[in-house]
């Protein structure tokens, strides 16, 4: 007989991640063929912007800690499958994006990440 054990998902350190720009703490709760789902401003529900892989995840990571990007992150959540969370990044010139993001895990790593965002007029999700 063999025991099957789950992997958590540690929201807290995804958390710090994000709030600190830590690409390696943040791609660590990754898996390698992620896929990510982006509905913005450019990219309407009836054609979002999908990539696979961590690269695009990468970008958004060295590009938030270069701008000097301030991000917050509220109302996460987490189970076995899901967890949720509601970031918020401030640019130096005082503009915000919102992005309400549900990821979807597997063995403790996100395999799906899905969000939406909205940005202040001339601002687009980072």
């Amino acid at each position: 007989m063999s025991t099957q054990t789950a992997t958590s998902f540690d929201l807290g350190a995804y958390m710090r991640g994000f709030a600190a720009w830590d690409a390696d703490i943040v791609l660590a709760m990754y898996a390698d063929d992620v896929e990510l789902i982006q509905i913005d401003r450019d990219n309407p529900p009836s054609s979002p912007r999908v990539s696979h892989g961590k690269d695009t995840l990468r970008g958004i990571m060295t590009y938030g800690a270069s701008a000097g990007v301030k991000i917050t992150a509220e109302s996460a959540v987490a189970g076995p499958e899901r967890a949720a969370a509601t970031f918020t990044c401030t640019f130096p010139d005082g503009r915000s994006v919102v992005a309400n993001a549900i990821l979807d895990l597997h063995d403790g790593r996100v395999v799906r990440h899905h969000e939406v965002a909205v940005g202040d007029r001339g601002q687009t999700a980072p």
